[in-house]
């Protein structure tokens, strides 16, 4: 299994951390930026790790 996903959100986290401290408008920008990336990194990874995810969500779901 390709680890390959794990750049996108890698690079995302990454720039959120650097940005934290930002003007509000960067803070805008960088946490779009940072979905985006997890929304790439979601598309890109394997059947394994979206099926985690989905018992995930569901499962908080149904606690709230």
């Amino acid at each position: 299994m390709g680890l390959l996903f794990l750049f996108p959100l890698t690079i995302g986290l990454g720039v959120s951390y650097l940005l934290k401290n930002s003007t509000d408008d960067m803070a805008e920008l960088t946490s779009l930026f940072t979905v985006g990336c997890l929304i790439v990194s979601l598309i890109l990874a394997p059947w394994q790790i979206k099926i985690v995810v989905l018992m995930f969500a569901i499962l908080t779901h149904q606690m709230n």
